[in-house]
């Protein structure tokens, strides 16, 4: 008589059982997979047609903050100064010179470069500013 593994045969079939499922559950979890993916895809799709579609709100960019020349930058002056600037700001405005302070900065680092570089820079805010 030969010593044969009554239980064998049943672990064999229950591991290829398993092996099976192993595979078919695999086989659901890729199609899930693929199916959110391309659900995925479909709604990103879905927001680029919105964007399209729909129209910016807000102000038109037209101002020196979306113009590619312009370069925000941030400086500290003392309140004073800086309310003697709107004070005189504002007096030029009621002459007709229309002049902001980041236009009024420009023009001043600018003059000081030319300066610096041996040209002539003297000059009269009304009478040479090019804003």
């Amino acid at each position: 008589m030969t010593n044969i593994n009554p239980y064998a045969n049943l672990t064999k079939n229950l591991k290829a059982k398993t092996d099976k499922t192993k595979s078919q559950n695999l086989t659901k979890v890729q199609e899930a997979n693929k199916e959110y993916v391309d659900q995925e895809e479909f709604t990103k799709q879905e927001e680029t047609e919105n964007q399209i579609i729909t129209k910016k709100k807000g102000r038109p960019s037209t101002g020196k903050r979306s113009n590619p020349d312009w370069i925000g930058r941030t400086y500290y002056v003392k309140k004073e100064v800086d309310f003697d600037v709107a004070d005189q700001l504002l007096q030029l405005k009621r002459q007709g010179i229309d002049l902001d302070k980041s236009d009024l900065v420009n023009f001043l680092l600018g003059e000081w470069v030319k300066s610096q570089q041996g040209e002539n820079a003297t000059f009269r805010i009304g009478e040479i500013l090019d804003v």
